[in-house]
């Protein structure tokens, strides 16, 4: 019973870190765009 419950909480660290991953990268990728968007304003490409 012991060796479910420690299985079960490695699951839960796995997903806890996947998901932790997942919403740093799109942090990343929204904040590399809007950078990007930035730039390309004060280039004089915006609308």
């Amino acid at each position: 019973m012991k060796q479910f419950e420690q299985v079960q909480q490695s699951w839960r660290k796995r997903l806890a870190w996947l998901a932790g991953i997942w919403l740093a990268s799109v942090a990343t990728l929204g904040l590399a765009a809007w950078v990007m968007r930035l730039l390309m304003r004060a280039a004089g490409m915006g609308s």
